[in-house]
C-alpha cells in the first residue's frame, strides 16, 4: 500500500493534548483544497499501478463538521477511480455509527485511532478525555463496519508502568487490529508535558528502556499476526524542538537490532553465527552497540561469523562451517 499523507495539524481536535505539537512534528499548515487536488493528481501520476490511499493525518478528522469533512472527501474522490480509498486518523471518542456510515459513503477504507494507551490511569493523567472502554468500543465498532483498523500507541506517557504496558499489549491483542503504530513519548517544545518536565513532575523513558519496551511490544504483536507499520517519530524533526525523551533518528533500526539480539540469545549455539548482509549494519552500527551487547550477554570475547549472501534478511542460523571472520 502506497500512502499520500495530507496533514491537517490540530484541525478538529477538541483541545491540545499534553504531549502534542503537530506543527513541529509535521512542519505543515492546513492545506487548501486546490493544493490537495494538485498533490493527489501528482501522486496518482507517479504511482499508476500501485494500490494506494490518500490519508488525512494530524487532526481529529471525524470531529470536523460534516461540511468540512465532505470538502476533504470531495477533493479526494475526484480521483476515486485511481485510488483504493481514503484513510483517516481520529480519536476514539469521535467515533459512532453515524460517523462511520458517513465515512463508508465517502470511500474511507482505513480508520486509525490515536488511542495511546488502554489503561485508564494513563489516559486520565495524560488528559486524553476518554477512558479505555470508549477506546475499546470504538475499535470494535470500526471493525463491525468492515474498515481496516489501525491503532496508535504511546508508551511512556504519565503513569506509564510495566503493569499499564502489559494491559495495553493484551487489550490490543484481544482487539486484533489490522496494524499498529508505536510512538514512544517524546517531550516536544511548547507542550504541557514540557512544563511538567521542567518542574520535575514528569520523567520520560530513557532511550535504552524505550528500545526494550518497543521491541517487546513488536514481538508480542507480530507473534499474534498484528503488523507494526511504524516505530518512532520521523527522523527530520528539528533537534531544537525536542526537549527530552527517547528520540533517535534511527530508532526503528535500534529496535530491530534489539529484537534480533534477543532471538540470537534465545537460540544460541556455540557454533559459527551466520547472518544476512542486511544485518551487518545492525551489528556494526551505532558504535557496534548490538555486537557489544551480544558479546557481553553471552560472555564471549569474539564471535565467529559468516555473512550469508543468500540468507533471508530476517533470518540467521548457527552452523558448523568455519568462520569467515571474528567480530
Amino acid at each position: 500500500m502506497t500512502i499520500l499523507p495530507i496533514f491537517i495539524p490540530h484541525l478538529g481536535c477538541p483541545f491540545k493534548c499534553v504531549y502534542c505539537n503537530q506543527q513541529l512534528i509535521t512542519k505543515s499548515k492546513i492545506p487548501y483544497q486546490e493544493d490537495i487536488k494538485n498533490r493527489i493528481e501528482k501522486f496518482c501520476n507517479n504511482n499508476p499501478d500501485n494500490e494506494k490511499e490518500v490519508a488525512f493525518f494530524g487532526g481529529t478528522f471525524t470531529n470536523l463538521s460534516k461540511k468540512k469533512q465532505q470538502e476533504f472527501f470531495d477533493s479526494v474522490n475526484l480521483f476515486k477511480n485511481k485510488i483504493s480509498g481514503i484513510r483517516i486518523s481520529t480519536r476514539p471518542d469521535s467515533i459512532n455509527q453515524d460517523i462511520l456510515s458517513f465515512c463508508k459513503q465517502n470511500n474511507v477504507k482505513t480508520v486509525e485511532l490515536g488511542i495511546q494507551s488502554f489503561n485508564d490511569e494513563v489516559l486520565k493523567a495524560s488528559k486524553r478525555g476518554y477512558n479505555s472502554n470508549i477506546a475499546i468500543q470504538a475499535c470494535y465498532l470500526i471493525q463491525e463496519f468492515k474498515f481496516k483498523l489501525g491503532v496508535q500507541l504511546m508508551p511512556g506517557l504519565p503513569k506509564f508502568s510495566k503493569k499499564t504496558l502489559k494491559q495495553t499489549i493484551q487489550t490490543t491483542i484481544d482487539i486484533n487490529p489490522d496494524f499498529v503504530r508505536i510512538y514512544p513519548t517524546i517531550i516536544l517544545a511548547s507542550t504541557e508535558l514540557e512544563k511538567w518536565y521542567l518542574k520535575g513532575k514528569f520523567h520520560p523513558l530513557e532511550l535504552n528502556d524505550a528500545i526494550k519496551i518497543v521491541s517487546e511490544m513488536i514481538q508480542q504483536f507480530e507473534g499474534h499476526k498484528i503488523k507494526v507499520i511504524k516505530v518512532g517519530l520521523h527522523s527530520d524533526i528539528d533537534d531544537r524542538n525536542i526537549v527530552a525523551g527517547p528520540y533517535h533518528q534511527s530508532f526503528g533500526e535500534l529496535v530491530r537490532g534489539e529484537i534480533l539480539l534477543k532471538k540470537i540469545i534465545d537460540n544460541f549455539e556455540n557454533r559459527t553465527l551466520m547472518i544476512s548482509v542486511a544485518h551487518i549494519s545492525l551489528f556494526k552500527g551505532f558504535n557496534s552497540r548490538m555486537l557489544n551487547s551480544l558479546k557481553t550477554q553471552l560472555n564471549l570475547d569474539k564471535i565467529p561469523m559468516i555473512i550469508g549472501n543468500d540468507l533471508d534478511k530476517d533470518n540467521f542460523l548457527f552452523t558448523e562451517q568455519p568462520a569467515q571472520e571474528y567480530w
